[in-house]
């Protein structure tokens, strides 16, 4: 006998609820081991560009530190110690990978509220003419 939709369903639920268990887990221990705490983010990919937002709350706007690279962007900064957290650390540290090319001359960065918001503008990219002989 096949199972019903809502079986299926409850059983599809039940390991996005195992995975995401399994990812908090992780960042957990990661956190842990390296005194770093990793921030929540959202990655926008538009035509032109990535919208980045990164929650950072008690970050000192004159002590975060930005760097980019290719196609990664590296944020790190302390945070004020008297958050009250069940997590671990008191330095923010996150590296994002971003799925193609970035024109790191043309980055824009502003922190209001809390929250970081980095523009990355793509690397525009042409494609060369190859002679067929």
């Amino acid at each position: 006998m096949s199972e019903s939709p809502w079986e299926w369903l409850r059983r599809i639920q039940r390991r996005m609820e195992d995975e995401m268990e399994r990812t908090m887990r992780m960042i957990k221990e990661a956190e842990m081991r390296t005194g770093c705490l990793m921030p929540l983010h959202h990655v926008m990919d538009t035509e032109d560009q990535y919208v980045i937002t990164i929650d950072m709350p008690g970050a000192d706007k004159e002590k975060i530190d930005l760097y980019a690279d290719e196609n990664r962007i590296i944020v790190e900064a302390p945070c004020r110690q008297d958050i009250p957290s069940a997590r671990y650390g008191n330095r923010y540290r996150l590296m994002i990978e971003l799925p193609t090319a970035i024109d790191t001359s043309n980055i824009k960065a502003r922190y209001i509220q809390g929250v970081l918001e980095i523009r990355v503008s793509k690397k525009k990219t042409r494609g060369t003419k190859i002679k067929i002989e």
